[in-house]
């Protein structure tokens, strides 16, 4: 028996404490399940995954975002925005103090509060601060995808700042019930829209559902009528304008929508022919909904443990090669450009890691 429980299964026995119950309990239901030796590499890489996440977040707080000319993670450089880091928090969130990542989740909260403006309103490159832009109209405008997005994980305490931003969200309301992602009129912001595409103010997929989650909290009817009328454009290819080729955030939230009552799937005609090197992200994805929903949880659970595994492997070297391409600008601008983040991918990583090994029915098990 000593033999048997050595250091790396205590190590794992530890990480366990993930799932919010006993570790011993936990530690019994893997082994009687026979993932035992599974968990154990797998808790060494849930402390590798943290620990990637802790030192690759910037001193402000955020998480650089990796972008590349071209449909391969090829040539990168890094740019800072509102987006990517307020995705990161939204999957780390209920593990941050289980993983030791609290402090991290916090500073990048904070980061974010401090991104929205004093019109309740959000921009993707974050609040410029006082002062004119250096040419007025072809600054980034606000946006209604990051605005939700910031208000859900970090809001400000002042419900005024949130309502004012709803009221200017509400005027970019399409007639079939979708909302556009620039809050700026065309006629003020000319010279920006001359380089946004063809679609000058799109109303994409997953700034529908991102909008959906806002809504949910605190204006229900909205958040139905919202559901209503992405569930009758789901299948148009207007509305996949920046996730064409990169389905995996809205693959993402389908859990998400279906916790807060809009339970919609991604077409499978979207999930095909993906980059080299993404298809894992979006099995991920697809297994966390099947276990938090409880849809054949058990057998999703026996296979994302393998999947994370295969992640895992050689110190993350498939996430390092290739990171989640997580959106692209319109694919009619130019140039054309596409981001990826390996924070995302270790949140990722880890949220599923989590959700795989808390037992079923534990307090907890639905975000």
């Amino acid at each position: 028996m000593p033999r048997a429980v050595g250091p790396r299964m205590l190590l794992a026995v530890a990480i366990l404490a993930l799932a919010g119950g006993s570790a011993w309990a936990l530690w019994s239901w893997t082994a009687r399940s026979g993932m035992a030796t599974e968990t154990a590499a797998l808790a060494s890489a849930a402390s590798l995954a943290a620990d990637r996440i802790r030192t690759q977040q910037e001193p402000a707080g955020y998480w650089l975002t990796a972008v590349t000319p071209g449909l391969a993670f090829e040539r990168p450089t890094t740019e800072v925005n509102v987006f990517v880091p307020a995705v990161v928090v939204d999957l780390l969130d209920p593990i941050a103090e289980q993983t030791g990542l609290g402090p991290a989740v916090a500073r990048a909260r904070a980061w974010l509060t401090g991104q929205i403006e004093d019109t309740g309103l959000v921009r993707y490159h974050g609040n410029p601060g006082p002062g004119p832009p250096p040419t007025p109209g072809c600054e980034l405008p606000p946006d209604s995808d990051d605005t939700a997005l910031v208000w859900r994980v970090a809001p400000r305490h002042e419900t005024s700042l949130r309502d004012s931003a709803r009221a200017t969200i509400e005027g970019y309301r399409t007639d079939d019930g979708l909302y556009r992602v620039w809050l700026a009129p065309e006629d003020t912001h000319q010279c920006f829209y001359r380089y946004s595409g063809r679609e000058l103010n799109p109303a994409d997929v997953a700034i529908q559902m991102h909008l959906h989650l806002f809504f949910a909290g605190y204006d229900p009817p909205a958040a139905r009528r919202l559901c209503d009328a992405l569930g009758r454009r789901m299948t148009d290819d207007g509305i996949w304008v920046y996730y064409e080729v990169a389905p995996l955030i809205p693959r993402l939230r389908e859990v998400d929508l279906a916790l807060a009552g809009c339970p919609l799937r991604v077409p499978e005609a979207r999930l095909r022919d993906q980059p080299s090197g993404q298809e894992a992200y979006l099995q991920l994805a697809e297994l966390r909904r099947r276990i938090v929903l409880d849809e054949d949880g058990a057998g999703a659970r026996a296979a994302a443990l393998p999947l994370l595994a295969r992640l895992a492997a050689d110190g993350f070297a498939a996430i390092v090669r290739t990171p989640p391409l997580v959106y692209h600008n319109d694919l009619t601008a130019t140039p054309p450009h596409y981001h990826w983040s390996a924070d995302l991918g270790y949140a990722l990583w880890l949220r599923a890691y989590a959700d795989a090994i808390r037992r079923p029915g534990a307090a907890g098990a639905r975000p």
